[in-house]
Formats: C-alpha cells, structure tokens, sequence
C-alpha cells in the first residue's frame, strides 16, 4: 500500500510511505524505524542494550536488594520496550496490508514458549526431589498460572496478610509475563479494528494509556489497594501502551511535526538534543532504581520514572552518545539478547536456594545463582531459543509447542489440587520419620483464628446491613456479658481460641482490629491507610464502653513497637487502666514445620524436639523485644503477660504438642494453632 502525504495527515494511522524517509532529522536517526522488510524493523543495538539495563537491574535487586532497592523496576522497563517493538510492527504491517493475527500469535510462542517451558519443566522435576508437600502444591499452582500466562491473576488472587513470603515462591517473576500476553491478547485486535474503522491509532492508544494509569494512580494513591496496582492487567497496560504511542508517533513523526509545528518532539530536540534526551532518560532510571523502596507506593506515579525513562533513551535513537557509546556495547548487547531466559532462570535458582536453606543464602552462594542463571540463560538463547526463532514459520512447531507448555501446566495443576503429592515423601531425598510425615498432615482446623463463626453486635447501627457473609449476631445473653476485646493484628486474633476456652463462659471475648494494622496509634502504614482511622474509632469505643479488660497484642516484630508506648499513656491519661499487653510469639523463619524438616536433614535424629533454637528467624529478635517490652509496661505500671515465659527457657521454645500437624505450635512463622493458643492462654497469671 502507498502512501501520500495527503494520506499520511488523513489516515487513521498516518505512516509515511517506504519510499520517503520517516525521520525527521530534528529527531531520531532514520535508519532506527527503516523497514527491512514487511513488519519488520531494522535492528537497534541499543534496545537490546536497554534490555540488558533492565534485566541486570532486576537481577541485581533479587539477588542483592539492599545494593539497589528499586531495582524491580526493570520490569517496566521491559514493558515500555516491548510496547514499542511489538506495535511498530503491527503498525508497519498493517500499512501494507500484511498483518496476519496467525502469525502475529506464532512469532509470541515462537518467542515465548521454548524457554517458559524449560523453566517451567526444571522447577517442577527440582520441586519433586526437594519440595514438601505444602510447597510442591504452590509451586503446581504457580507452573499452572505461569503457563496459562496468569500468573499475575494466580497471586493476585492469593495475596493477603497470611500469604507466603515471595521469596518462597519460585516463579513469583511470571507475573510480569502474564501482564505482557494479556496486552497481546487484547491490543492487536483493538488496532486492527480501528485501523478498519479508520479511527485514529493514536488517540486511541492515548485513551486507553490514560484510563489505564489513571486506574493505577487511583489504587495507589487513593486507596492504597497496592496488591492491586501491582498484578492488575487494567493498572499496567498504561506502560505497555507507553511504547505503544511512542511506536506510532516515531513512524509518524514528520506527519506529527507537519501539523503540529511547536510539537512536543521538535520542541523537546530543540530544548536538549539527542544527547540530552538520552541523559534525562538515564537519571529517571537511576532515580528510580535508587530512591524506589519496597515500601514505595508502587506503582503509582512512581512508575513513570522508568517509564519515562525507557521512552526517552528509545525516542534518542542510537545515534545519541549515551545509547552509541553505552548501550550498543557489545557485552550490553550480548546481556541484552540473553535477557529473556536471564529472567526465567535467575529467580527460580535464588528462590530454590532459599527454600532449601529456610533463609537467604550466604552472599557467595547468591554469587554463584546468578552466574549459573548466566550460564544456563546462554545455553537456552543459542541452543534453544535462537535456532527455533531463526527457522521460518511452521504451523506444526507452533502447534507442538502449545502442547508442550499446556502438558506442563496440566502437570502443575493436577499437583495443586493433589496437595503437593504427597507419596513423594517416600523417595530417597525425604525419608521422613513417622512423626514428621504425621506432623505435615494439615487439620484444616488447626489455622483457624476465630472459633466458629464470626460474631457481630447486631445492635450497632448498620451492623445487619454491614455484616460479613457467615456472620452471626450475638445474643442478648452474650450482650450482657462484660467485655474483654482483643486489640490487634491478626497475633491478637490467634489467642481467641484460648481466651474462648479460659474466659468465654464469664465474658463476652471480642477481637477488633485488622490484620496488619498495629494496636498503635497514629501509626502510618504505606500500603495500609484504613490502620490509623480504625485505631482512633477502637480507642473512642474503648474510652467510651469501658470494657472489663482491654488486652493489647501484635506481631510486634513487624513494627517499630515501642510507639506503643504513647498508645498506652494517652489510655491512661483518659482513665483507662484495665489493660494486658502481651509481649512478641516465637517467629521461625519460613515456618515452623519447615524448621523442623530442615533440623532432621541437619542432624538425622529422627526424635523430633519438643523444643528448639534452631530455625528462629535472625531477622526478628522476639527475645530482645520481649524482654525489652517488659521493662516498658513496668516503667508504666501496665499488666504484661510473656509469651516467652511460658513457651521458651534455655533449650528453646516449645515447637509440638503431640504428633499431628494440629498439635503444632505455630501453622507458619509465628501464628498458633488452636492448641498453642489454649496452652499459651491457660497459663497467663490472673484470673
């Protein structure tokens, strides 16, 4: 299809013709967006360049985080490149009238699936031999996720408060590759019906970009719904679409500058130059990889940081000093090609050291992760990955490899539903002692923190109209009992099967509070906002209805405990003294019964301890902290009831009472089961 400059101002995509140059010297280096053929660009070393930026960003962040804690913003990077590259082959392609959604989808699992399936094949066979049960099971989950491109849905769906920790989850990186197909399942056919409809590709990529960051911003920083914001397709096509419009207006530019003389690219080259472009790009990108914390409000209008970032070193073009002299370099470039297997290898490897380890691994061994993840990266690019994307279009491969990744993804699943296979623990690599098989067998009553279901004083005003589906109302009698609350995260809600079973015939025993949010007030959490609104309503019901006991627990470890301190002295100073703080639970790193695995393969002893040190988390110093809380309450004359005392001595802390996974002390890394919770309550001093 030709092109005139008439159709390029009225088109709905307005590309120039491939026989007048698409560049407009002002801007970008023409031979940047030259076609080399039908839907295909001419290659850009500094692109792959900017890939090896990002991956090595991201690498860097997971396998050392405090030398750069933005680092996970690699991913947008990888986002704003894929954008770009996708849609101006699209939109080259449809110009000549040769876009084929066939082989738009072939080229994906082309590109996609032969290393997604190795990947996904080595975790499953590693997780079989060294994986137990409860772990096995996430990690079916996640290879099923992860090869039906859901994964971001998957965690998503299984995010919260009692969610494992991420580095126990092996293909937790997947989330961003399910975020990518999701666009690429929506955005070609969006093109390709308004290119028919002749409606204009750029305001329609401008609209969708908008609403999308515009979602983001909105669960970021207006609700502070973050697990939202992260995993969302809706909250992140915005970045995608970035390169998106960047893809059309650089194909388009001479039209653009055409119509709009004072245009945003002819004022931005005549403000700062390719070379400035490219240096403003790079400071977003190290500001952000710099400044960005975990704890950041993320995505949000953080995100364009490295979104901007990208587009400006791509819009710079390779003739700009920084993408010549940095970004084309041969080792970048190289990095940048082997990108893609980089990414699906290094986590799994870090992920898997973790779990066997039950901590992160020593600084050498992560050294040594990331130099396997090099390693085995380059074998999949040249032995794999290259060979079958160089080979021309083939019905039968593409068809072959659909199967492949949908095998694997039934495997993971069937491993999911069958609780982690279970019989493995039968092979050479486990041969657990009875007691430990028997401790791993779940009673799904074991993790429950509410005794039966959940109890509202329907007698509050829109309490029948608010209650949560399965709740009931107390009853009069119940109502007439005097109070004792339980304030608190969910450390406070884990004691209410003790305070039922010592307390419940005398007093009504009721938990306020949210999960994750400290019994302190004024307390600010980033990804929390509700915490300190809901401490202040608890603190005016508290002053307000006098209960007969007020007690006061967290998983203190998690906070900065001591701002409790004020909480405390303004109760007091308003007249209220029935109170009973209770200090800090043992916390086990990665979980209790995890510790105890890990304790027999250390030693081999098939007795497994009633009590141990081994396996307390390092990073929570609950001894110091209960120690240090005692001294406080007393200084305040504050009630302060020890779990320590009563669990630990100087052979550790109590891990079972008897032989089932029900009688276990804690069914994670610190919470009670029911039993611990009645032993540990039983045994405070009072009444």
């Amino acid at each position: 299809m030709q092109t005139s400059a008439s159709y390029r101002i009225h088109s709905p995509l307005n590309l120039v013709s491939k026989t007048q140059s698409p560049a407009s010297p002002s801007l970008a280096d023409s031979k940047s967006i030259t076609s080399t053929g039908v839907g295909h660009l001419q290659y850009r070393p500094d692109i792959d360049g900017l890939r090896a930026v990002a991956i090595l960003m991201v690498v860097i962040y997971h396998a050392f985080p405090s030398l750069l804690t933005g680092g996970f913003i690699g991913v947008d990077v990888f986002f704003v490149i894929s954008g770009f590259l996708i849609s101006t082959i699209i939109y080259k392609q449809l110009t000549v009238d040769s876009f084929s959604f066939l082989q738009f989808y072939a080229r994906r699992i082309k590109r996609i699936f032969p290393a997604l399936f190795i990947v996904l094949l080595f975790c499953f066979a590693f997780g079989w031999f060294n994986l137990l049960a409860d772990e096995f099971a996430q990690l079916g989950k996640h290879i099923a996720g992860g090869a039906g491109f859901v994964a971001n849905l998957v965690l998503w769906s299984e995010s919260g408060y009692f969610d494992n920790a991420a580095d126990t989850k092996s293909l937790l990186h997947l989330w961003s590759l399910g975020i990518e197909e999701q666009f690429y399942f929506v955005w070609p056919i969006i093109i390709f019906l308004a290119w028919k409809k002749r409606v204009n590709l750029l305001k329609v990529g401008c609209f969708i970009g908008l609403v999308s960051f515009v979602a983001n911003v909105y669960e970021v920083h207006r609700v502070a719904n973050f697990t939202t914001a992260f995993y969302s397709p809706i909250t992140r096509f915005w970045e995608l679409m970035v390169g998106a419009i960047l893809a059309y207006m650089m194909l388009n530019q001479k039209g653009l500058v055409d119509r709009y003389p004072g245009g945003a690219f002819k004022a931005l080259h005549r403000l700062v130059g390719n070379n400035g472009i490219s240096i403003v790009g790079v400071m977003c990108l190290l500001v952000g990889a710099l400044l960005i914390t975990k704890e950041s409000a993320f995505p949000g209008f953080w995100a364009l940081l490295p979104a901007m970032g990208a587009a400006l070193l791509i819009v710079a073009g390779e003739g700009a000093w920084v993408n010549r002299m940095v970004l084309s370099n041969r080792l970048m470039v190289w990095i940048g090609l082997i990108s893609f297997p980089l990414y699906l290898w290094h986590w799994p490897l870090l992920s898997f050291a973790h779990i066997l380890q039950g901590q992160m691994p020593e600084a050498e061994i992560r050294i040594l992760i990331v130099l396997a993840s090099i390693a085995l990266s380059t074998l999949t690019y040249y032995l794999l990955e290259k060979p079958i994307r160089a080979n021309r279009f083939n019905k039968t491969k593409a068809i072959i490899l659909v199967f492949l990744l949908m095998m694997v993804g039934y495997v993971g699943l069937n491993t999911y539903q069958r609780d982690g296979l279970t019989f493995r623990l039968a092979q050479v690599r486990f041969r657990l002692p009875p007691v430990l098989q028997t401790l791993a067998m779940k009673n799904p009553s074991a993790s429950d923190t509410a005794i039966g279901p959940l109890k509202v004083d329907c007698t509050l005003p829109d309490a029948v109209k608010m209650k949560p589906e399965g709740a009931v109302c107390y009853t009069q009698e119940e109502l007439q009992k005097p109070e004792i609350l339980l304030w608190g995260d969910s450390y406070a809600g884990h004691l209410l099967a003790g305070y039922e079973e010592r307390y419940g015939s005398q007093y009504q025993i009721m938990r306020v509070g949210h999960n994750g949010c400290p019994p302190i007030l004024d307390m600010e959490l980033p990804n929390r906002k509700n915490c300190t609104a809901g401490n202040a309503d608890i603190v005016r019901r508290v002053l307000r209805d006098r209960p007969a006991k007020l007690v006061i627990a967290a998983n203190w470890t998690d906070y900065d405990w001591r701002r409790v301190e004020g909480t405390l002295i303004q109760l007091q100073q308003s007249g209220f003294t029935s109170i009973d703080l209770i200090g800090p639970a043992p916390v086990w790193s990665d979980g209790l019964y995890k510790q105890l695995y890990l304790k027999y393969l250390s030693d081999r002893d098939p007795n497994i301890p009633y009590r141990m040190s081994f396996g307390f988390n390092k990073d929570k110093d609950f001894l110091g902290i209960d120690a240090d809380m005692a001294k406080m309450a007393a200084k305040l004359k504050v009630h302060y009831l020890s779990i320590v005392n009563i669990l630990c001595n100087a052979d550790g802390c109590i891990t079972r009472f008897g032989d089932t996974g029900d009688t276990l002390e804690s069914y994670d890394a610190g919470h009670f089961t029911n039993m611990a919770s009645r032993y540990v309550v039983s045994r405070f001093p009072g009444k």
